[in-house]
């Protein structure tokens, strides 16, 4: 009776869920990262976006306009990585109760591809909020369009994160970030 015991223990342990995380970006400390900014004005918008390191977080904030055909801002900033071994990406964060995509690009052929691969998330203003993004959810964009023969995310080959506000959400904008890690709940192998 006592050896079933400790057999069902030991597979209780073995197979409880663990949580494996890769810190991509982390603005907890001094940031590492050089961050881009690309706005609608690309082609012809008004939109106006910046990231403002504070004590222990980031904001992504600025005005969405829509005139000139306009209606994004994001940043980006290069993150080279091999991510095939998590199942997404989380990020910390408290915002403006708006609506936020997270965007990926990976090198196919030794070059940065042209098109992002994108999952969207509401923030919150209540508190810091932690939101996971399966890597399927993840869907290909260029352009605000989905392009066509585009081949799934591949997740070994990331190059780029990037935040950005569109789909018409005019007006002022603010979402603070503490991290963006890759997240996996595997159960583990090798626990001892």
């Amino acid at each position: 009776m006592k050896l079933l015991i400790l057999i069902s223990f030991i597979f209780s342990i073995l197979t409880l869920p663990i949580n494996n995380t890769y810190t991509i970006i982390d603005f907890t400390g001094e940031p590492q990262q050089r961050w881009q900014v690309v706005n609608d004005g690309v082609m012809g918008g008004i939109s106006q976006s910046t990231l403002i390191g504070h004590n222990g977080f980031a904001e992504f904030r600025g005005v969405v306009s829509l005139e000139n055909n306009g209606g994004f801002a994001s940043v980006r900033t290069m993150a080279p990585a091999d991510l095939s071994a998590f199942e997404g990406i989380r990020i910390t964060t408290k915002g403006d109760d708006k609506i936020y995509s997270i965007r990926i690009k990976t090198v196919v052929n030794n070059r940065l591809t042209p098109y992002a691969y994108e999952a969207r998330f509401k923030s919150t203003s209540d508190d810091w909020t932690t939101v996971d993004l399966p890597f399927n959810s993840f869907k290909p964009s260029y352009r605000g369009f989905t392009p066509r023969n585009v081949p799934a995310l591949n997740t070994s080959a990331v190059a780029q994160i990037g935040i950005m506000i569109k789909d018409s959400q005019e007006g002022p904008f603010s979402m603070n970030i503490q991290k963006i890690e890759a997240y996996s709940e595997t159960i583990s192998e090798n626990r001892f």
